[in-house]
């Protein structure tokens, strides 16, 4: 036992189930913060896989082209993998994107229709 813990326990009538107790608490505590974040994280409960789903995912979900970059040539790439995997979409993108084109969509705005040249 840690020495502050000893101490502390020195009053108690059974001091070794205090630190039985403390780990209990902790085990709870770190599985109700795991439940949380899985509750909130906005996956949607109700997603559908494609039948391309395995290629769609490495092509487009974890692909740094179609998740962060924000060139013109990445946006129009992932737009056409889209379409080439029509019905697709990324588990963990938002209910409302249905669509790499949709909602959320990294780089809107940032190229074409904005700046000196899009008046």
């Amino acid at each position: 036992k840690p020495q502050g813990l000893a101490r502390a326990c020195s009053g108690h009538p059974r001091p070794h189930l205090l630190h039985l107790q403390a780990q209990v608490l902790t085990m709870k505590a770190a599985a109700a913060a795991l439940l949380a974040s899985v509750l909130l994280s906005g996956v949607s409960a109700n997603f559908e896989a494609c039948k391309s789903q395995a290629t769609f995912d490495v092509r487009m979900c974890k692909s740094h082209m179609c998740t962060d970059c924000t060139l013109a040539w990445c946006m129009e790439s992932c737009q056409k993998l889209q379409e080439e995997h029509s019905g697709c979409r990324c588990e963990d993108w938002p209910e409302a994107r249905k669509s790499y084109s949709g909602e959320g969509m990294k780089g809107a705005g940032k190229y074409g229709d904005v700046g000196e040249y899009s008046k």
